[in-house]
C-alpha cells in the first residue's frame, strides 16, 4: 500500500485544478439534463470532460490501430480506476460495472451520468448480464467490459471469463479488442496499477503529485464471433491481448514500487 505524499504548494494546486474539474462536470451534466433525460449530444458532452480529466492526470495518452465505429462489443485489458477516464476519453463507451459503484459518493454518479451500465455481479446469472449488453448493443451502443474481472500490474493479462463473450452472438456484433499500457521513459509505471490494498486517495494524490505517465491504448484487429464458442473466443483474445501487451512494453520488467521517486511504500506489519 502506498501512502499520501506531502502536501506541497503544487500537489495542492493541482488537487485544486482537479476538484473545479469534477464540479464543472456536475454542473455540466445538470444544466445539459443528463440527470433528467437522455439525448444524442450529451455522449460527446462526456468523452470531452473526460479527455480534459486525463489531462488533469497528466495522462500523455497516445493511439495505435483503427477503432470500429460501429456498435460492437468492446474488451480491455484493467490496470486502473484510469482505464475508464482513459477509453471513455477516446470514445464514446459505455462501461460495465457492479452495481455497488453505483451507490459511491461522487463517483457513482458520474458513472450514471456516463452511462455505465451496472450489473450485480456473483449471482451466476452470465446470461441475464450478457442479455442487457446485447441491448445494449442493439441500441447503437459501444460496451466495453473487463474480461478479466479484476486489475492487474499491467505487465500482462490474467485468465479471461468466457461467459460475457456469448454478448457477441446474442447482439450480432463483432469484437474490437484493444490493450492499455502505462509508462514512464519505456518502462512500465508502478504506481499505474490500482491494486490489492491500494487506497483512492492516497493513490490519486500521487499521481498529481508526479510527473506526467504515457499511456498506450492499441487497437487490435476486430474479431467476427460467427462459428466461435463463448469459450473460444475468450481464449484467442486472451492469446493475443497478451501478446500485444507483451510488444508494447518489450522487455520491461513487472513495476515495482519500492525505490521509486516520490512514492513511500508502507511496508507490511511483521
Amino acid at each position: 500500500m502506498i501512502e499520501k505524499p506531502p502536501l506541497t504548494p503544487r500537489l495542492v494546486w493541482r488537487l485544486t485544478c482537479l476538484l473545479l474539474l469534477i464540479v464543472f462536470g456536475l454542473v455540466l451534466a445538470l444544466f445539459s439534463g443528463m440527470f433528467f433525460f437522455q439525448a444524442r449530444w450529451q455522449p460527446a458532452l462526456v468523452t470531452w470532460w473526460l479527455r480534459r480529466l486525463t489531462s488533469s492526470l497528466q495522462l500523455r495518452i497516445s493511439i495505435q490501430g483503427e477503432p470500429v465505429e460501429e456498435p460492437a462489443l468492446w474488451i480491455s485489458n484493467h490496470v486502473s480506476w484510469m482505464d475508464i477516464p482513459v477509453l471513455g476519453g477516446v470514445r464514446r463507451l459505455h462501461f460495465l460495472s457492479k452495481a455497488e459503484v453505483a451507490e459511491w459518493p461522487l463517483i457513482g454518479l458520474l458513472a450514471k451520468v456516463a452511462g455505465t451500465l451496472f450489473i450485480r455481479r456473483g449471482s451466476g446469472d452470465s446470461a441475464h448480464v450478457s442479455a442487457q449488453m446485447a441491448e445494449a448493443i442493439g441500441e447503437g451502443k459501444r460496451v466495453l467490459f473487463f474480461p478479466e474481472g479484476t486489475t492487474t500490474d499491467g505487465h500482462t493479462v490474467k485468465r479471461f471469463f468466457a461467459k460475457l463473450f456469448q454478448t457477441a452472438h446474442l447482439a450480432g456484433c463483432r469484437i474490437q479488442p484493444m490493450v492499455l499500457c502505462y509508462q514512464h521513459e519505456g518502462e512500465l509505471h508502478p504506481l499505474a496499477p490500482f491494486i490489492g490494498d491500494d487506497e483512492m486517495g492516497a493513490h490519486l494524490l500521487n499521481l498529481l503529485a508526479l510527473g506526467p505517465m504515457d499511456v498506450t491504448v492499441q487497437f487490435l484487429p476486430v474479431i467476427d464471433p460467427a462459428g466461435h464458442t463463448a469459450p473460444e473466443l475468450a481464449i484467442h483474445c486472451e492469446d493475443i491481448m497478451r501478446t500485444a501487451l507483451h510488444a508494447l512494453h518489450g522487455a520491461s520488467p513487472a513495476p515495482v514500487r519500492e525505490g521509486w521517486p516520490g512514492v513511500v511504500v508502507r511496508k507490511a506489519a511483521s
